[in-house]
């Protein structure tokens, strides 16, 4: 097994890698504690804005914006002067990357029963399509 060595985006660290992770440990630690800040400035002044929060706690108006987009912040307590879209439809949304709805779809064209033997039709004849998950089930038989 070999490191995944990787320079840090926010600093220029050289890092080991780790799945999920981005950042190198000493700028995950900053993140998290301008996180702290933001996180009890708003407990403590609810409704705030995105400027005022920016200016009362010294965190950047990107980093506040990118910890709504990580579903760390929901907007509910925070008044958005700045519109988040979802990535797929558009539709103007407080938090996160997607609207509910395009979630469900999302999450429904991963389920299991998506792979399952399907019925096509082709000028009228039946035909059955076979599909790996298929595949997987006769190996078993």
């Amino acid at each position: 097994m070999s490191l995944d060595l990787r320079n840090c985006p926010n600093c220029g660290r050289l890092f080991a890698k780790k799945p999920g992770v981005d950042l190198c440990p000493v700028c995950i630690d900053d993140e998290e504690a301008d996180f702290q800040k933001v996180k009890n400035f708003l407990w403590d002044n609810p409704n705030s804005t995105i400027e005022l929060v920016h200016e009362k706690t010294g965190v950047s108006r990107e980093r506040i914006i990118k910890f709504i987009r990580d579903d760390r912040i929901i907007a509910e307590g925070l008044t958005l002067d700045y519109l988040l879209e979802c990535e797929r439809c558009g539709k103007p949304i407080p938090s996160g990357r997607f609207c509910q709805k395009c979630q469900e779809e999302l999450v429904k064209g991963l389920s299991p029963d998506r792979g399952r033997r399907q019925e096509v039709t082709e000028k009228g004849n039946e035909k059955s399509r076979m599909y790996l998950y298929d595949r997987i089930n006769k190996r078993g038989e």
